[in-house]
């Protein structure tokens, strides 16, 4: 009962400890600016790891297809020292009963083979207030050779305490001590951070080539998972009431909001010459509203032959029209998305994350983003939502784009299909750690 209450008040006792350790932040700020006198004792100068000013607990996930990987940590102080300062990092395993008493957890220490870190020693020089870097590094986690010998649990997580020691300056209480949760998962554990950014594919731009493959299309499937921040009314460039997913402005566009409709509901705009249908929904819904902070699914389709649009939100149809759209499949009336390989204005191009302006940018991450020329069923959208079974991209000739934001760094997306249309990210992009997407159809493929 109490190790319950006391797993549920973390974020309350969390917020205690940031604060106190965002004032002891602006006194070092201020101490580097030469506005704070250490002699004045407001309160002891002290150590700490600065990946827990905010939260002890560190998310370690990584692919199950991963052999090495790392986090990096630093130690800080509150404010510069007269003199040099020498601190020990290392691991200590006898923190692992403590944190699962306190938390109500089970779990075991991370076994020493996969471990490639020993004790650290650094010194924070006089003046100064942050160490040098210190790398804790993970191996062998996907074991020998094609089955995988020795390799680390799957699908279990681990407890790996890291702690501050210092015979000069005393720790601060709460972030002297890291806890590294690792996990190698079968989930997904990266994707890219689109806020204020987006994918630009310039190949498209170019007629004949790859344009002809995004052109003259009779069906497609836009497909992704998508993690909206924040639902924004405004943003860095302006006022904004959509978040694009992907798709071209008034041609083929799968966004979430729209000037008079709810703004945190799916909405797929077929209003270009290859499709005709309007806007699916056009009215709102609040019951089909998409959380901040939530991953989902979402795809739509639309096929000229059936004359039927939907909508998919973690593979289940939410909306659907028929009968809608061109009465004809015509050399004249074909499906068009490489819209500037024709000759229109740039407002008019594919994009992830970006629709008509600068004002309407995803603000969220994303992950295994796909256009098909088909398509895709209900059946098959639910089955795939995570990756596709034994994929290689001449097994899928109908897959025309596939990004799966799985680079970790960089600028450049590749895809995956067989026609290598690379997207370049606006600005640089942000890779967030700790990523880990629930599959809500594990065990139904």
């Amino acid at each position: 009962m109490i190790q319950n209450i006391l797993y549920h008040l973390r974020p309350v006792l969390r917020g205690f400890l940031i604060g106190i350790v965002t004032l002891q932040a602006a006194v070092a700020f201020l101490a580097s600016c030469g506005r704070f006198d250490p002699a004045g004792h407001v309160f002891p100068n002290s150590i700490y790891l600065d990946v827990s000013q905010t939260d002890q607990e560190q998310i370690a996930n990584f692919s199950n297809r991963v052999e090495t990987a790392s986090r990096q940590l630093s130690v800080v102080l509150a404010y510069p020292a007269d003199n040099d300062v020498t601190a020990t990092v290392s691991v200590d395993e006898s923190l692992v009963a403590e944190y699962n008493s306190r938390y109500g957890t089970d779990y075991a220490f991370l076994p020493s083979q996969y471990l490639d870190f020993t004790a650290r020693t650094v010194t924070i020089e006089a003046g100064r207030t942050v160490s040098e870097t210190i790398t804790i590094g993970f191996k062998g986690l996907a074991g020998d050779g094609a089955d995988q010998t020795g390799a680390l649990e799957i699908d279990r997580t681990w407890l790996l305490p890291v702690r501050v020691t210092s015979d000069d300056m005393d720790t601060m209480d709460g972030s002297s001590i890291a806890y590294y949760l690792v996990k190698r998962t079968s989930a997904i554990t990266v994707a890219a951070q689109l806020t204020d950014n987006w994918i630009n594919f310039p190949l498209l731009d170019e007629p004949g080539g790859l344009a002809d493959v995004y052109n003259d299309l009779t069906a497609v499937t836009y497909e992704a998972l998508i993690n909206i921040d924040k639902f924004d009314t405004t943003n860095g460039f302006g006022e904004c009431n959509i978040s694009t997913v992907m798709g071209v402005e008034q041609y083929l566009l799968l966004r979430i909001g729209d000037a008079n409709f709810e703004r945190q509901q799916l909405q797929f705009d077929g209003s270009g010459n290859g499709s005709q249908f309007g806007k699916l929904p056009s009215k709102s819904d609040p019951s089909k509203r998409l959380e901040s902070g939530v991953w989902y699914h979402v795809a739509c389709t639309y096929d000229q032959a059936t004359r039927t649009a939907r909508i998919f939100v973690n593979g289940q149809m939410t909306d659907e029209a028929k009968d809608v759209g061109v009465t004809g499949s015509g050399e004249d009336n074909r499906i068009t998305l490489a819209m500037q390989a024709l000759g229109m204005a740039e407002s008019y191009r594919f994009c992830i994350g970006w629709s008509y302006n600068d004002y309407r940018p995803l603000q969220g991450k994303i992950a295994e983003a796909r256009v098909w020329r088909v398509a895709r069923t209900q059946q098959e959208i639910w089955d795939n939502m995570y990756r596709l079974p034994d994929y290689e991209a001449e097994n899928y000739p109908d897959l025309i784009g596939y990004w799966k934001f799985d680079e970790g760094g960089g600028n450049t997306i590749h895809d995956y299909s067989m026609y290598g249309n690379h997207g370049q990210a606006q600005t640089d992009l942000v890779w967030p750690e700790g990523i880990e997407i629930p599959e809500i159809n594990k065990g139904e493929e």
